[in-house]
């Protein structure tokens, strides 16, 4: 049964530009990662995994791990919503992780699998420099009620995603 989506500010999601200058400006401690594509789907960033906290043996810690499928995942909500939206908060993250990923290039791909009227639900994978999925991980957020006045709320589509 189709029901109300979260408000879709713009027709266009936050590009990678916009979205880069977020983590600039608002994850500081995040500066290895940037992110290369963003639709209002599916957003791919990159880390240098070199830059990241490992532990003994050279591995990259699991709380990193953890933390660049969160920020993926908030990135994605901001990219689907047309604009900032610093109280996206994270409500749930669900991770396994698969694999030692090395330090290196690391992706993350992210993909909504829910965009509801207060909570979105992304899909993440991990994945090393060759290729390797490192870790998975399912991430819920809470997304604040639109401002009064610019609801242009859609009908979910099959995917629970607003149709276009």
């Amino acid at each position: 049964m189709p029901t109300e989506s979260a408000t879709l500010v713009d027709d266009a999601p936050m590009t990678p530009a916009a979205l880069n200058e977020m983590v600039a400006r608002d994850f500081k401690d995040y500066a290895a990662c940037h992110v290369t594509e963003a639709t209002t789907t599916h957003l791919t960033m990159e880390a240098d995994g070199t830059r990241l906290r490992t532990r003994p043996g050279g591995t990259i810690s699991g709380p990193e791990q953890a933390a660049l499928v969160d920020l993926a995942a908030f990135l994605l909500v901001n990219a689907r919503l047309g604009r900032p939206t610093p109280m996206a908060l994270t409500s749930s993250l669900q991770i396994s992780y698969l694999s030692r990923p090395r330090p290196g290039l690391l992706r993350t791909h992210a993909k909504m699998a829910k965009f509801g009227r207060s909570l979105c639900v992304v899909l993440a994978e991990l994945r090393d420099s060759a290729d390797t999925l490192a870790a998975t991980a399912t991430v819920t957020y809470s997304v604040p009620p639109a401002a009064h006045g610019s609801d242009p709320r859609g009908k979910n589509d099959a995917v629970g995603g607003i149709a276009e």
